[in-house]
């Protein structure tokens, strides 16, 4: 019961769980020994000893330890079990809070909190207790401080002037000392005196006091009205007290306050036989924060921010000079206003340098070569790296620094490009046949189409892509030249009946000064075929001769028995045979040839008609009963006008058979 869901497992021979909380194994019975199963059946919690650092869900156990949780001040530690969410500590010595890492006061954390800190003792040598040491308690009152021994198990004093501390009695510490007042003290302290001076140990008189009698001690108060003229504010006395000392007001000096010009703000000085007042409107200017009057009896301006000089009217270089309160140009980080430089602030790069508006940057900067950056310490990839002065590998024109390219400065008709020997332009190695510095000039005669790779058509021999021309690979014998990429040579179109590669040669069946007439016995000029009667006459004539044109283009037959010009190939209808030389059929009396017909050779009384074997007479097939060699006889037995009944005393026609009585009436 230890689990969100249960089921099959991928091959369905078992069940798997989804473990709820820590739970764990096959079938979630396991818990974890970090864990604990509280409430039971949960196990959700910690186990003693643990404590659970996950701040949501589930939690995550570690251990505690006395360096991480108690801060190594306890010798032992646990937590509860469950979700603990801190350690338990047991902490030693005066250590406290919940991981020991406080030492209470008056105990020195340096000694493990084992012992008291300075100024605090211990009251008993066998409970360390931290208590202050205290002047009033410890000392009487008659000390300005108080501490601890080292070993802290007592008070120590530092006495005032005139008290001396006491040795412990009885086991304890004297709070007072029994003091032989010297000098003028009084009191079983010797803490009260006449007027005289207690840091002096009371034998010299107060300050504003003064001795009258260097043999006598009695202290007699200095007054301005008798000591100081009246002129003077409150006063003291020289430090040995045997003089008043008197402050003069404005204008006064001098040991009684009875002459003009003192020292100090505001003072006097004299010039021509008067006291003059300094003051920043007469004696500084503007920026002068006040004027004093110094010994020498001049005038002295305190000037404002940076200004000096006597009267304040002078601004260093390096300020900025109408405020004194900004660095000037080419000084920077106010108010030192350090002087830009060029080996300080540009690298050693530069020919001058000054300041930004506000003195924070030092810019300006004329650069020495090609050196970039707040700093002149920046040289862009284009140039060379160690000076900055010279183009990069593959790049021209300083200090521009173009790099090469075969796309821009060879037209993208190059092989490789690389700058030139004094870097001022790019040598291209142009491809095929280009030209020019760019590789952007196809020679004539080249087809910039095909990459200045191929001759124009009119061109061979590429690369040096010389024109063809007619006299010169035709012999004049033609009517024009050409050539192609696929042929190496040029290509002459004859002229006439010239023929061969260069029209160098006319054949023998042709004739003429310019091969333009066909040779004796031949015809049909551009092509000038020997005449002959097979191959002109069809075989079917006795002679053939030439046309009588000067180039002729036929011949002419003298034909055979009937056949017909022009060529001997056709025979005539009334003629036959294998040479036309007998009648055609149905037709006689060769060479006439009479056709025979059945009106005028059958006396139309025929079906058909031809002629015989020999062709010398007609031949008819008679209709009906018609006989004789033309059709013209109707024998006895038949009558009609067609010859298609019988005659008189025939009957059964066609058979026509004569009757008798014999043969029809039996002989009665």
């Amino acid at each position: 019961n230890h689990a969100d869901q249960v089921v099959a497992d991928a091959t369905n021979t078992g069940c798997w769980c989804s473990c709820n909380n820590r739970w764990s194994g096959s079938d979630c019975s396991v818990c974890g020994s970090e864990y604990t199963a509280s409430p039971p059946g949960e196990s959700n919690g910690c186990a003693v000893g643990l404590v659970n650092v996950a701040s949501t869900g589930l939690p995550t156990c570690t251990a505690c330890t006395i360096a991480t949780h108690c801060s190594g001040n306890t010798s032992s530690m646990t937590s509860a079990s469950g979700l603990a969410t801190r350690c338990d500590c047991d902490c030693s010595n005066k250590w406290s809070s919940s991981d020991c890492s406080v030492c209470a006061t008056g105990y020195d954390p340096a000694s493990d909190c084992a012992t008291c800190d300075v100024g605090y003792m211990s009251v008993s040598t066998l409970i360390v207790n931290g208590i202050q040491s205290d002047v009033a308690t410890d000392c009487g009152e008659d000390a300005h401080s108080v501490t601890t021994t080292p070993d802290r198990s007592a008070c120590l004093c530092f006495w005032s002037p005139g008290h001396i501390g006491a040795s412990a009695s009885a086991g304890g510490l004297a709070t007072r000392c029994d003091c032989d007042c010297s000098n003028k003290w009084s009191s079983s302290d010797c803490s009260a005196c006449a007027a005289s001076d207690p840091a002096s140990d009371y034998a010299t008189w107060v300050v504003g006091y003064m001795a009258v009698s260097p043999l006598t001690v009695n202290c007699v108060q200095c007054d301005i009205a008798t000591d100081c003229g009246g002129n003077a504010h409150p006063g003291t006395t020289t430090p040995d007290r045997t003089a008043c000392l008197c402050f003069c007001s404005p204008g006064y000096t001098g040991a009684s306050c009875s002459s003009c010009g003192p020292t100090g703000p505001n003072g006097y000085i004299e010039e021509a036989g008067q006291y003059i007042q300094c003051t920043i409107p007469t004696r500084c200017t503007p920026t002068g924060t006040d004027v004093v009057t110094a010994d020498n009896g001049v005038c002295v301006c305190n000037c404002k921010d940076r200004w000096v000089g006597d009267k304040c009217d002078s601004c260093p270089v390096r300020l900025e000079q109408m405020s004194s309160d900004k660095c000037a140009v080419g000084y920077l980080n106010y108010p030192t206003c350090d002087h830009c430089n060029v080996i300080d602030h540009c690298s050693g790069h530069a020919t001058s340098v000054t300041s930004d508006p506000a003195n924070k940057l030092c810019t300006d900067w004329a650069y020495t070569y090609s050196w970039t950056g707040s700093s002149c310490d920046s040289c862009a990839a284009i140039y060379t790296q160690a000076e900055c002065v010279q183009c990069a590998e593959g790049h021209f024109a300083y200090d521009v620094c173009t790099m090469c390219t075969v796309k821009d400065h060879c037209s993208s008709h190059a092989s490789t490009v690389v700058p030139n020997s004094q870097i001022t332009m790019c040598d291209c190695t142009c491809n095929h046949a280009w030209t020019g510095d760019s590789c952007d000039i196809c020679p004539p005669g080249i087809d910039p189409a095909t990459d200045c790779a191929q001759c124009l058509v009119g061109y061979i021999g590429f690369p040096n892509h010389v024109k063809c021309g007619i006299a010169t690979d035709c012999i004049n014998n033609a009517d024009s030249v050409t050539s192609s990429p696929d042929f190496p040579s040029c290509q002459c179109d004859c002229r006439n009946m010239w023929s061969g590669a260069t029209c160098s040669q006319c054949n023998s069946q042709v004739d003429g000064a310019d091969c333009d007439v066909c040779a004796s016995a031949h015809t049909g000029y551009n092509i000038c075929d020997l005449y002959t009667i097979a191959d002109h006459c069809e075989n079917h004539a006795s002679a053939v001769t030439p046309a009588p044109d000067p180039n002729p283009t036929s011949c002419t037959c003298t034909c055979r028995n009937h056949w017909e010009l022009p060529d001997c190939l056709t025979c005539p209808p009334q003629f036959g045979g294998s040479d036309c030389d007998t009648c055609g059929i149905h037709r006689i009396n060769y060479p006439t040839c009479t056709l025979c017909t059945v009106n005028d050779d059958c006396s139309n009384h025929a079906s058909t008609v031809t002629s015989n074997s020999q062709q010398t007479e007609c031949v008819c097939t008679c209709n009906q009963k018609w006989s004789g060699a033309d059709c013209s006889t109707c024998p006895t037995e038949y009558s009609g006008l067609d010859c298609n009944d019988c005659g008189t005393a025939h009957i059964n026609y066609p058979f026509c058979t004569d009757y008798t009585d014999a043969l029809h009436c039996n002989g009665h």
